[in-house]
């Protein structure tokens, strides 16, 4: 432990030595320095410490990330059934959109597993995540419904999943244009969606006709059930609505020019 100035002025007198004012002075200056130094040495002590134990939390908060991606990643798997470079391809797939989107590589590995659940294969869940990350984004969805509805559209209207871009910009832009959302898009298409695939209605006016009966305050499974009714008779050879029209219709271009 180091002597304060007074223990070791006490000292020099018991020998017999006394300083002058102007030793005095040096002392208190040489004293002064050696306790600024043992100041720093703590402060640098306790900076040193504070880093070790902030790079101690960085560390474990990177091996639980790590842990949290590689269980989504094996949920993945399991579902899936993706081996070799099918499960590569799928690993590589999350870490990238991971990096360049606002989700984080284990939520895009969650959306994979939503998509496994629908029974999509490892190259069409690679094809159809990046677009419905962009929809979640945009509409603020959870990823599990994103992926859900989606998927459902696409297979509804018997789309390829090369084509999930197109899906997931109709539904972005009608919520942002009209009355809909994603529960009301969600529960008129699970009943209208594969009568308009039959009727010659495409996904674009599908949605057109869904929002316009929104805007009305007709929305979910009643708009849902309403238009699969309209596009059944419309498109059935001999039906009422099909005589009025001037017979069944092909087309939605057709639909909007016989209304």
């Amino acid at each position: 432990m180091a002597k304060t100035n007074e223990q070791l002025i006490l000292e020099l007198k018991t020998k017999g030595i006394t300083l002058t004012k102007g030793q005095l002075k040096q002392l208190d200056g040489t004293v002064g320095n050696t306790t600024k130094s043992f100041g720093l040495m703590a402060a640098g002590v306790a900076g040193a410490t504070a880093a070790l134990f902030a790079m101690g939390k960085a560390t474990s908060f990177a091996i639980r990330v790590g842990k949290e991606f590689e269980q989504g990643m094996a949920n993945v798997k399991a579902i899936s059934g993706a081996t070799g470079q099918e499960f590569k391809a799928l690993e590589q797939n999350a870490k990238l959109l991971g990096r360049t989107t606002k989700f984080t590589a284990t939520e895009v590995s969650g959306l994979q597993t939503e998509f496994a659940k629908l029974g999509f294969t490892s190259s069409e869940i690679t094809k159809v995540t990046e677009g419905t990350l962009a929809l979640a984004a945009a509409t603020g969805s959870d990823l599990a419904i994103s992926a859900a509805v989606a998927g459902e559209t696409l297979r509804g209207f018997g789309l390829d999943t090369a084509e999930t871009g197109r899906v997931t910009d109709v539904m972005a832009k009608s919520f942002s244009s009209s009355a809909l959302d994603m529960d009301k898009f969600t529960n008129s298409m699970q009943y209208v969606a594969p009568i308009s695939k039959m009727a010659g209605v495409s996904l674009e006016g599908t949605t057109a006709i869904l929002g316009r009966l929104a805007n009305a305050g007709i929305s979910g499974s009643m708009a849902g059930t309403s238009l699969r009714k309209i596009l059944l008779e419309a498109g059935k050879e001999g039906s009422k609505l099909a005589k009025r029209m001037g017979g069944p219709i092909k087309s939605f271009e057709e639909f909007q020019k016989k209304l």
